[in-house]
């Protein structure tokens, strides 16, 4: 137990940006070093390692990103900032766009995704329109992370979730799907109360036709999108998400007729060794019986009740904070399995660790690729961020947990 529990706290210490003086590595080596230390020091047995890695989740993400890296190859989403670039729009809607539809986009695509390909065209508009960028670039990383409430596919914790919980892709969707909207609202609502100023002052420059380097639509455009589309009907209808999006990558390899070494050689490995090594680490863990020691203690509050929700959802908001959302969903789910008739405590912690990301700068991936990627336009200092991600979180919170709370009680969820 003791072994286990040092060799993950110096995983985590690594994995959390905190790098070690006498090590030099980052989060992909932190947590195969890991894996490796957990089978030396008989913690896990090389057999163990195979079973105790999600591979459901592995395989989702790896067939998302070969989905998705074929729309972006195709001009998807920069055939997207064109269309809508057409209508030069104001401010107001043009975050009003940010909002929506990037928010939307990330259900669906994983938040981080969106933000890595909308990040550099959030910059030509800026600079374009001589916009105010803080709310611009605080609306993209928050309002990514709360559209990826609305399906298992929109964060990684969720897909994690979506693999344990067994509950239905559709369903799932129709429950949180109303909370998305809300949540994104409030978001919306919140940049306009609270950056008023920024906006009341923003002059309209002129804007030449052209000014935007949008690059040239390739002719696997409508492919992509239809194979796209076949992907998300499956997902709503053929229950097994990996496979669905495994398939939908390699139909996109087939009808593409070319050598698919340049999709793959942009599909991001660092990320799925590190979710693999991840699972590893927290599968020691509970080997070794630590998971049941930390869990002790919280067990009889989390219960499949209103109260139960409520007091679940603010642990785990603190919980995201302090450990990052995917390993703490790992060591919470353990916990959440064995509550009968657990279905309100998954969407609750779905929920509540996706939003979690909202509350600081480091509480979420997407945050960090925004912030950091738009350094060069605006510096975004940790307690800027707070001042919008605190009231954010809580509102969003309040209201999302609410209305779970009403489904509870009418009998629409269990």
């Amino acid at each position: 137990m003791i072994k286990a529990s040092l060799i993950f706290l110096m995983t985590y210490i690594i994995i959390s940006g905190r790098r070690l003086h006498f090590i030099k590595i980052g989060r992909p080596g932190g947590v195969l070093l890991g894996t490796v230390l957990m089978v030396l020091f008989g913690v896990l047995t090389p057999q163990d390692v195979y079973k105790v890695i999600n591979w459901d989740t592995v395989f989702l993400l790896l067939g998302m990103m070969i989905v998705v890296e074929h729309l972006a190859e195709a001009g998807f989403f920069t055939s997207i900032a064109e269309f809508f670039n057409r209508f030069n729009p104001s401010p107001r809607i043009l975050l009003a766009f940010i909002v929506f539809g990037t928010g939307l986009l990330a259900g669906f695509f994983v938040n981080d995704i969106v933000c890595i390909f909308f990040t550099p065209l959030l910059i030509i508009w800026i600079k374009e329109r001589k916009l105010p960028p803080l709310p611009f670039i605080i609306a993209l990383a928050t309002s990514t992370n709360i559209g990826g409430i609305i399906t298992f596919t929109g964060t990684p914790q969720n897909m994690i979730i979506g693999s344990i919980s067994g509950i239905n892709f559709t369903r799932y969707f129709l429950i949180m799907f109303p909370i998305g909207l809300l949540c994104l609202s409030i978001n919306y609502i919140l940049l306009i109360t609270l950056f008023k100023k920024e906006f009341n002052s923003w002059v309209k420059p002129e804007i030449k036709t052209g000014v935007t380097p949008v690059p040239r639509v390739e002719t696997g455009l409508k492919r992509s999108v239809f194979i796209t589309l076949l992907v998300i009907i499956g997902f709503f209808f053929y229950g097994n998400l990996p496979f669905v999006a495994l398939a939908g990558g390699s139909f996109l390899f087939v009808i593409s007729n070319r050598e698919e070494s340049k999709i793959l050689n942009r599909v991001d490995w660092n990320l799925l060794l590190f979710f693999a090594g991840l699972f590893t680490v927290i599968g020691g863990l509970k080997v070794s019986g630590v998971i049941d020691n930390i869990l002790y203690p919280i067990k009889d509050f989390i219960q499949p009740t209103v109260m139960g929700g409520w007091l679940l959802g603010i642990v785990s908001i603190i919980g995201s904070n302090l450990f990052a959302n995917v390993p703490y969903v790992l060591v919470i789910s353990e916990s959440v399995k064995d509550v009968s008739n657990p279905e309100f405590l998954w969407l609750t912690l779905a929920f509540t660790t996706t939003i979690a990301g909202n509350l600081t700068i480091i509480g979420a991936i997407a945050n960090i690729i925004v912030i950091d990627r738009t350094k060069n336009i605006r510096e975004v200092s940790f307690m800027e961020f707070l001042k919008f991600g605190l009231p954010s979180t809580i509102l969003c919170f309040i209201v999302g947990q609410s209305v779970l709370s009403i489904y509870k009680y009418s009998g629409i969820i269990h």
